[in-house]
C-alpha cells in the first residue's frame, strides 16, 4: 500500500502540478498505514522531488529513445531514488516492489520497468565529471541551473554550495511556545520530546512525530513555526499599546507571535487577500487564546485606498516571495520558472509603499521574506530607501539554511523619521 500512494501522488504532482505537502498529508491520513509507512512515503515522496534532476540525469540514458508514460517513469524515479539514497531497502527488494507496481498495470510496464532498472543496476552512471562545474553543481545538488548561477553571483561559490546541500536535508520539526499559557522551561519538562530550540528565544524542537497530533499543540501551549522565522515579530518588538498593522497574515504564525508579544494587549489588524486562509488564522487564535487581533480580507496592495495616512505605530510586511529560502521543506519551488522573481518584485514594491504610507512618523515597519535572492532583499529594501529619504534602516539580517538548520530568511527593520 505504501508504494502504492507513492505513486498516487507523485504522478498527480507530476502530471497535474498538485500541492506535494496537501496530497501527502491527505493521504497519511490513512489509518491502515502503519508509522513505518508513513516515514517511507514522506521520505520517497519529497526525496524524488528535492533529486528529480539528479534522478532525471541517471536515467536519461537507460530510456533514450523510447516512449515512456508517465506513471511508469514515476515507478521508475521513485526506484532509483531508493537505489541511491535508502541503504535499508536491499536492491532486488526496489526491484521486485517497482516490477509488481508497474505490472498492476499492464504486464508490459512491468517488463519494462524490470528490464531499466537491471540495465541501470548491470552498467555505469554516466559522469557528471565530464559537466562544467556549474552544470554539474545543478545536477548533483539537483536544483535548476538559473539558481545555481544566481546565488554564485550573489553569495560566491562557497556558500551556494553550502546552501544548495542544506536544502536536500531533513528539516528540523520547530515549534514556538505560547507564553501567553506557559514557558520553554515548563514544557521541556513535562514532554522530553520538546528541547530548547537554539536560534529563537521562543523556540522548540521536536523529536520525533507530528507536531499538531501533541497535546501541548491541541491545548495552545505551543503552535507550529520555523525557528528563523521566529525572529521577525521580535525584530518588529510591538509594545502592549502599539496599533500594529500585518499586511500579509496567513497562516497566522507571526501574527499570533506579534499577539503574544503584545502580552494579547494593544491591537493588531491582520489582513489577507483569501478568506479562506483568514480561517487558519482564527483557528490559530482560537487555540491560542488570542483576543487582540482583528482579521480584514483585503488585498494590501491597495491599503492605502481605504485606510488612514500614517495611522499605524508598527508594521509588518512578510511579503510574498520566491521562496528560494525554504526550499528544504518545500523542494517544488525550486523548479518554478525564474520569472517568478519579477512577477513578486513588483508586489513586495507596491506593499512597502503602502506601507510607508500607512506607518506613524517615529513608527517602525519590518519586511521580511523567506527568499535568499537579494533583488528581493537587500535591494528591494535599498531602492524604497532611496524613494523615501526619511526612512532609516534600523536591523537588516539574512539567515542562511545552513547556519542553524532552520529556513533561509531576510529580516529588515525601517525606522521612519
Amino acid at each position: 500500500m505504501a508504494r502504492i500512494i507513492m505513486l498516487k501522488i507523485l504522478t498527480r504532482y507530476f502530471l497535474e502540478g498538485s500541492y506535494l505537502n496537501l496530497s501527502l498529508n491527505q493521504e497519511l491520513k490513512n489509518e491502515k498505514l502503519s508509522r513505518q509507512d508513513k516515514v517511507l512515503i514522506t521520505k520517497v515522496v519529497y526525496g524524488v522531488v528535492q533529486y528529480q534532476l539528479y534522478l532525471e540525469y541517471l536515467l536519461a540514458p537507460l530510456i533514450e529513445g523510447k516512449k515512456v508514460k508517465m506513471r511508469d517513469k514515476v515507478i521508475l524515479l521513485m526506484a532509483l531514488y531508493q537505489l541511491e539514497f535508502l541503504d535499508s531497502i536491499p536492491d532486488y527488494a526496489v526491484v521486485s516492489s517497482s516490477v509488481n507496481l508497474a505490472k498492476a498495470k499492464s504486464i508490459n510496464a512491468g517488463k519494462f520497468v524490470n528490464a531499466i532498472l537491471n540495465s541501470y543496476l548491470a552498467g555505469k552512471k554516466p559522469d557528471v565529471n565530464n559537466e562544467d562545474e556549474d552544470t554539474r553543481i545543478s545536477i548533483t545538488t539537483s536544483h535548476p541551473l538559473w539558481i545555481v548561477k544566481l546565488f554564485k553571483a550573489q553569495y560566491g561559490l562557497d556558500t551556494t554550495k553550502a546552501i544548495l546541500e542544506s536544502n536536500n536535508q531533513t528539516p528540523p520539526r520547530t515549534a514556538r511556545v505560547n507564553t501567553l499559557k506557559t514557558t520553554r522551561e515548563d514544557i521541556c519538562a513535562s514532554n522530553p520530546d520538546f528541547t530548547m530550540g537554539l536560534l529563537a528565544p521562543d523556540a522548540l524542537y521536536f523529536k520525533a512525530g507530528n507536531i499538531a497530533n501533541t497535546k501541548e499543540y491541541q491545548e495552545g501551549l505551543v503552535t507550529i513555526q520555523d525557528e528563523s522565522s521566529q525572529l521577525v515579530a521580535r525584530v518588529l518588538d510591538p509594545k502592549k499599546t502599539d496599533l500594529v498593522l500585518d499586511m500579509c497574515a496567513a497562516p497566522g504564525s507571526k501574527t499570533t507571535h506579534l499577539a503574544m508579544l503584545m502580552e494579547n494587549q494593544g491591537e493588531i489588524h491582520a489582513y489577507d487577500i483569501y478568506e479562506h486562509k483568514l480561517e487558519l488564522i482564527r483557528e490559530a487564535l482560537n487555540r491560542l487564546d488570542i483576543a487582540n487581533v482583528k482579521l480584514f480580507c483585503q488585498d494590501a496592495t491597495t491599503l492605502k485606498d481605504t485606510l488612514e495616512r500614517e495611522s499605524y505605530d508598527k508594521i509588518l510586511i512578510d511579503g510574498p516571495c520566491s521562496g528560494l529560502g525554504v526550499m528544504r521543506r518545500k523542494p517544488e519551488i525550486r523548479y518554478n520558472d525564474s520569472s517568478v522573481l519579477d512577477e513578486v518584485a513588483k508586489i513586495q514594491e507596491k506593499l512597502l509603499e503602502n506601507g510607508y504610507y500607512l506607518l506613524k512618523k517615529g513608527g517602525k515597519m519590518v519586511y521580511s521574506t523567506c527568499t535568499l535572492n537579494k533583488k528581493e532583499n537587500e535591494k528591494m529594501v535599498a531602492s524604497f530607501i532611496a524613494r523615501h529619504p526619511d526612512c532609516q534602516i534600523e536591523y537588516q539580517r539574512t539567515i542562511l539554511p545552513f547556519e542553524y538548520q532552520s529556513d533561509g530568511f531576510y529580516i529588515c527593520k525601517i525606522t521612519k523619521e
